[in-house]
């Protein structure tokens, strides 16, 4: 269990420090023995726009998932697992520490690991400092694909909506992310288990400088399913 919890720690940790105050002290003096990160399909909920998208919402001020190290809570979905080929997801975060991560999770699937039966997936995540990162996670660990970089096509600031837009070109083995209609990077997924598909899901990051129960974390996602 302790093996589990300091990998968690190490994601979240990844994926909390850009953006973070320098002379931020946090409130809290205890630290609850529970992993920071899981996956809680309940937490994210989701209904039909009468465009026909899917609105999927994550809105949470609990304090049982605000900790000194943070808190990466998931969902994913789809009974199978399937090719990917091109995902495209519009996203806002209307309250919470403007550094959080949020975004978006695909080709999710149980792989082999070391013997080990272990679950691996995509991610790309953005903030509302105008910020996004590419990642892989395996086993817990966050293994990112080059630091938080800036991009100019993000738009910054509290409940403004971005879309992230992601394709697999299967002939050379790259992904392609754009952010609103801008592409943005290229990259690959050459190490093993290298993934080309599986279940598409939603990420988001509780950080220690949010305000439980003061304030919430609010994120929404808008998508074609």
């Amino acid at each position: 269990m302790r093996s589990i919890i300091n990998e968690w720690i190490l994601i979240t940790a990844v994926l909390l420090l850009a953006g973070c105050p320098n002379d931020y002290k946090h409130e809290r003096e205890t630290l609850e023995e529970k992993p920071p990160a899981v996956q809680m399909d309940d937490m994210f909920v989701s209904e039909k726009t009468e465009e026909g998208k899917t609105r999927t919402v994550f809105r949470t001020n609990d304090e049982r998932y605000w900790t000194l190290e943070g808190k990466t809570i998931w969902t994913v979905w789809d009974e199978t697992e399937t090719e990917f080929r091109e995902r495209a997801v519009a996203m806002g975060k209307t309250s919470g520490y403007s550094g959080g991560g949020y975004g978006i999770v695909f080709c999710h699937g149980e792989y082999m690991v070391k013997g080990i039966l272990t679950p691996v997936m995509l991610v790309v995540m953005i903030n509302n400092q105008g910020q996004y990162i590419i990642g892989k996670v395996i086993g817990g660990i966050f293994i990112d694909n080059g630091w938080w970089k800036t991009t100019p096509y993000l738009q910054r600031g509290t409940g403004e909506l971005n879309e992230i837009r992601v394709l697999f070109e299967a002939e050379n083995g790259e992904y392609c992310l754009e952010i609103n209609e801008h592409e943005i990077e290229r990259f690959r997924d050459d190490d093993e288990p290298t993934l080309s598909g599986g279940k598409d899901g939603y990420i988001v990051v509780i950080t220690p400088f949010d305000k439980f129960p003061d304030s919430s974390v609010n994120v929404y996602f808008m998508e074609d399913r």
